[in-house]
């Protein structure tokens, strides 16, 4: 009807009308996935590692970092404040199409900071989802080969290429979406050298692994990794090291890579890169893959986002607070002294054994999978959000806390995760 106004829907400023909007018009399964975990929460303010509900009236000690993506705290000043600058000195996201010299700035910083000389170029994205697109291009370019091997419990995307490598029965989306399945190669236990020998042809294009099981945490070999390397030498494949999780200081180093004796073809980065700021990721690279993927075709990879100054200025930033001595020597000692803590809290309960650890990737073990999600939630309750619950054995709750975290943060943690534990063994 002419001069007729559509209703809308009148915008909910309550956590629970906000959850409840969630489900009856928007993400749905997002928001019940959250609320059968008994996560009834919205986040308002925010601050280092703590987060509180949209009223302000409950606390928590954020032990997720959305995965990794605020390793520097939330709201971190120093991350702010450059893009602050750069906003009042009237930049934006640019042109896509005329260089510009944050993002040579930023190339140039990770060649230096890289874990090996050899990763001396690098494609700057919007997302590590878009990282692992790029690093499959160019796998399938440069060896003309069109097929991934990935371990099938790991994590690298949910879109495009990354999802089909990304093939959990739990948070994979191949089979849902219909997605083509010849591109996909998956083994189903990480650490095993036979299974993995088993997977591999020389029409596999490329490996993608990550230095931890995703579902776990528990870390990789050196032996489990040289191995990869070697198998992927000899078939002529490239092997891809996605630093989603582990780069940007987690492991107490820059890069989880540095704590082995390896040299692989493609590290991706991504979350923290972003200090939870503005997005970006980084696909580092050795520069003849570089030289062949990049610049043999007059466009090659092109984003109207992807590398914009603002990105660039802000993980320029990233990198340098980092990749700085002082940052990673107490990273490794405050999470150290998380893993110490843990560790007693495991010993003093009937229901939790310690789990592993690797910088800022620390688990403890409950007894099943059931008291695992008992567990979840009644950290929660007591003021902690852990990363998740693994959904294969063993069955860790896993504490991924911002990289700023304190003693008094660890003492937090210990003290919830002691009667959280002391709740669930009772019921």
């Amino acid at each position: 009807m002419s001069g007729s106004v559509l209703p809308t829907a009148t915008t909910p400023s309550r956590s629970s009308e906000i959850l409840q909007a969630f489900v009856e018009r928007s993400w749905k399964s997002n928001a019940e996935r959250q609320l059968n975990k008994g996560i009834d929460l919205v986040i308002g303010k925010r601050d280092g590692y703590f987060i509180w509900d949209l009223e302000g009236e409950r606390r928590w000690v954020d032990c997720g970092s959305a995965g990794g993506v605020h390793s520097l705290g939330h709201h971190p000043p120093m991350v702010a404040d450059v893009l602050r600058k750069a906003l009042d000195d009237g930049r934006d996201t640019g042109l896509w199409s005329i260089p510009n010299a944050a993002y040579l700035q930023l190339q140039d910083l990770l060649t230096r900071l890289a874990p090996t000389r050899s990763l001396n170029r690098s494609v700057i994205t919007l997302a590590s989802t878009v990282s692992v697109d790029v690093a499959t291009m160019f796998a399938f370019r440069f060896t003309r080969r069109q097929k991934m091997l990935a371990y099938r419990h790991g994590y690298h995307g949910h879109s495009g290429f990354a999802a089909l490598v990304t093939g959990s029965h739990e948070e994979g989306i191949i089979d849902y979406y219909n997605l083509p399945k010849g591109h996909s190669v998956f083994f189903d236990h990480y650490g095993d050298l036979d299974e993995l020998e088993a997977r591999f042809s020389d029409d596999i294009a490329a490996v993608i692994i990550e230095a931890i099981d995703y579902e776990t945490f528990v870390p990789a070999s050196e032996a489990y990794l040289k191995r990869i390397q070697d198998l992927c030498r000899r078939h002529k494949a490239l092997f891809i090291l996605d630093e989603t999780r582990t780069g940007i200081g987690r492991t107490g180093k820059l890069w989880a890579c540095s704590h082995y004796d390896i040299e692989p073809d493609m590290i991706i980065a991504g979350k923290g890169l972003s200090g939870g700021i503005y997005p970006v990721s980084a696909l580092l690279v050795r520069q003849e893959i570089y030289d062949v993927c990049m610049n043999q075709h007059k466009y090659a990879y092109i984003s109207s986002l992807g590398g914009n100054e603002m990105s660039c200025l802000v993980a320029s930033k990233v990198l340098e607070v980092a990749s700085d001595p002082g940052f990673l020597s107490n990273v490794q000692k405050v999470m150290g002294s998380l893993k110490v803590a843990l560790d007693k809290v495991c010993s003093e309960s009937n229901i939790l054994s310690p789990g592993t650890a690797f910088g800022g990737l620390v688990t403890v073990v409950p007894r099943d999978a059931e008291a695992g999600r008992n567990l979840s939630r009644a950290l929660f309750e007591q003021g902690v959000l852990v990363h998740s619950v693994s959904e294969i054995p063993p069955y860790a709750v896993k504490f991924l806390p911002p990289l700023v975290l304190d003693e008094a943060g660890v003492k937090l943690v210990a003290e919830a995760l002691k009667n959280a534990a002391s709740k669930v063994a009772r019921s």
